[in-house]
């Protein structure tokens, strides 16, 4: 496959299936992910892969507090910015009307903050979920290129 192959054919899945991840495949994906760029070759982070009973408790555990209505830990870095403008608010709207159509979550929804954390706190059914952390002392010019591994 090409890079334009690669870039057409990415998408974002929001639905798993339980079928478990052979260790194979995670082993190739995360050899594959040492290979990653990062700006100067630092390569500052870690990466956790977390199956199994580990991951299900831990599923367990952030869905109830999601469902308690407890929507997570306050961000330490805005993703966006305090004012988010068209073209980008437009783009960022209909995305996720679309989105949360297709999980079943309308827009006036008073449940809907609290059912679209209990969806990410399922992982959205994924029998694996792959952590990446950055060293804290790296700055944004490092940000940007964790994206290069958590996307393998």
């Amino acid at each position: 496959m090409d890079v334009y192959e690669a870039v057409a054919s990415r998408r974002a899945v929001r639905a798993f299936s339980d079928e478990p991840v052979p260790i194979a495949v995670l082993e190739r994906v995360l050899t594959a992910a040492t290979r990653a760029p990062s700006s100067g070759n630092l390569q500052p982070w870690h990466a956790y892969v977390v199956t199994g009973e580990p991951l299900a408790e831990l599923k367990r555990r952030a869905t109830a507090r999601a469902l308690a209505g407890d929507l997570g830990d306050e961000r330490e870095y805005p993703m966006y910015p305090a004012e988010l403008t068209s073209p980008y608010l437009d783009r960022f709207s209909a995305a996720a009307a679309q989105r949360y159509r297709a999980l079943g979550i309308e827009r006036d929804d008073p449940d809907r903050p609290v059912k679209i954390a209990a969806l990410n706190s399922e992982a959205f059914g994924a029998p694996v979920v792959l952590f990446c952390y950055l060293d804290r002392r790296m700055g944004p010019g490092q940000w940007g290129t964790q994206g290069c591994i958590c996307r393998p």
